[in-house]
């Protein structure tokens, strides 16, 4: 009889010790027990937003900054959000080299550093410089050999980022295609953004499950729905609307509460608000 009991405590034992071993990597890796989740605690939030004049709201008529604005104003109503203090550090015309290079000259690193969420928009400028360069004798081809320098700056903030703030989630936001405007026929400018959208979107989800990406090039298809900013380049008040609601829906699917290692949630399971 003893000797069955000290097999059971034995058994026991490795069970417990196997459990939290699992437990231990599983937290490693951001997952959050849900029973935790009635625990988060408000507190002052700081987002910080990245990269070229969809991040700066270029276009927004109503003035409300964009979708960098209105997500903001949206965070005021999720689980452990106190408050919000936003710093946009994006601007108008940056390319990824111009981006990399603002990182790389530490300007930001306290900023970052002090980030609960991230957001960033970069590449459209990109796309347009060859465009500007080719004028007369645009190929498919100049996109193509660009696109892994692209690729390899893209990777390179990405790091630069994480360098500074290991867990803070990450909304990183693709490019669209604003010829759909002018014309139906838009030829192989759809391949090229997909490619440029695909090169984003690997890199993001190979990193790590800290960063999510945010497709919406299907949202800006012509102007029929009167999503363009009369400059029929940018955005305007009601494009960025849709915009802060693909990042919303996609932090849904996601889950904002793992992706900010319990930190942050949408709301619905936390009883901490009602």
């Amino acid at each position: 009889m003893r000797k069955v009991w000290a097999v059971c405590v034995m058994v026991l034992s490795i069970s417990v010790l196997s459990a939290c071993d699992i437990t231990s990597q599983l937290e490693d890796s951001g997952w959050v027990p849900f029973s935790d989740k009635k625990n988060i605690k408000d507190k002052p939030i700081h987002y910080v937003s990245l990269g070229d004049s969809l991040t700066e709201g270029v276009g927004d008529e109503k003035n409300q900054g964009g979708y960098v604005g209105r997500l903001a104003k949206e965070m005021q109503t999720w689980d452990g959000v106190k408050s919000v203090t936003v710093t946009n550090a994006a601007k108008k015309g940056r390319r990824s080299d111009q981006l990399l290079a603002q990182l790389e000259s530490g300007e930001l690193d306290d900023t970052l550093k002090n980030a609960d969420i991230i957001t960033f928009t970069i590449g459209g400028n990109d796309i347009m410089k060859i465009v500007k360069s080719h004028m007369s004798n645009l190929d498919k081809g100049d996109f193509d050999r660009e696109l892994p320098s692209y690729e390899k700056r893209y990777e390179k903030i990405f790091q630069a980022i994480r360098e500074q703030n290991k867990k803070v989630p990450i909304i990183a936001i693709g490019v669209y295609n604003p010829f759909t405007v002018y014309t139906n026929d838009v030829g192989q400018t759809d391949i090229i953004m997909k490619e440029y959208n695909d090169v984003m979107r690997t890199i993001i989800e190979q990193e790590n499950h800290y960063a999510i990406f945010v497709p919406i090039n299907d949202l800006f298809v012509s102007d029929d729905d009167s999503v363009y900013h009369n400059d029929y380049f940018h955005p305007n008040a009601k494009g960025y609307r849709l915009m802060e609601h693909r990042i919303l829906t996609t932090l849904e699917q996601e889950d904002l509460y793992s992706l900010s290692s319990g930190n942050l949630d949408m709301g619905g399971n936390s009883d901490d608000k009602k």
